[in-house]
């Protein structure tokens, strides 16, 4: 019982994510979506275990065949609704769920030089001619979730990107490859005087010269 009330909380978000897409709840009958969603949740355990995994079942594939028919027509405010949505996935998602493990480098969370720009070295699996190679890479990003409020919405200071630079020169050293991952809404306008545009331009041209991909 407990893997179906995951996939239902799964497609609650599903549905809340399409809803800030589109802006509107009458869309795809999504308003009808989330009234058989809560009806679901309400029912829990008043139903057999058979009956209320076919109609999870059933919600899902409904939520599906939207989520389709939403990506083939998306107006440009859509997409902009999409970039800002809190439920869109972030750099710590992908640390997660994409890598083997990770760990974080220049302190973790509250604690990091600038929490919103995080530098982490990552194992990856690649599969090469049938075999399987782990792979040691650095990964570097902003971050805009997972503790907004200390991350500054993902908007990084001068001493943010220094830290970026020189985790990329460590890289360079280590012979290892970059994965760059870009979640900004630009560099903390408040931080003009100390050299945010300098330092951004200092991280392009050391960028330029980097020996490893």
């Amino acid at each position: 019982m407990e893997d179906i009330r995951k996939q239902l909380l799964k497609s609650s978000d599903r549905i809340k994510y399409l809803v800030q897409v589109k802006d509107d709840t009458e869309w795809g009958n999504l308003s009808g979506l989330q009234a058989k969603c809560e009806d679901i949740r309400e029912t829990f355990y008043d139903v057999p275990e058979d009956e209320l995994r076919k109609r999870v079942r059933g919600l899902e594939e409904s939520i599906r065949f939207l989520e389709e028919r939403c990506q083939e027509h998306l107006s440009p405010m859509e997409r902009v609704r999409i970039v800002r949505s809190p439920l869109r996935f972030s750099l710590k998602d992908i640390l997660e769920n994409v890598y083997e493990d990770y760990s974080e480098l220049g302190g973790e969370e509250e604690s990091n030089i600038d929490p919103a720009m995080v530098c982490a070295k990552a194992t990856i699996l690649r599969r090469v001619k049938g075999k399987v190679y782990s792979q040691q890479v650095m990964v570097i990003g902003q971050e805009k979730g997972h503790g907004e409020e200390y991350r500054n919405g993902g908007s990084v200071k001068p001493w943010g990107n220094e830290k970026a630079l020189r985790f990329m020169q460590v890289a360079q050293t280590e012979g290892i490859p970059i994965h760059s991952y870009i979640f900004t809404p630009g560099s903390f306008p408040a931080e003009d005087y100390p050299g945010a545009a300098q330092q951004i331009a200092r991280n392009l041209y050391a960028m330029t010269k980097l020996r490893v991909p």
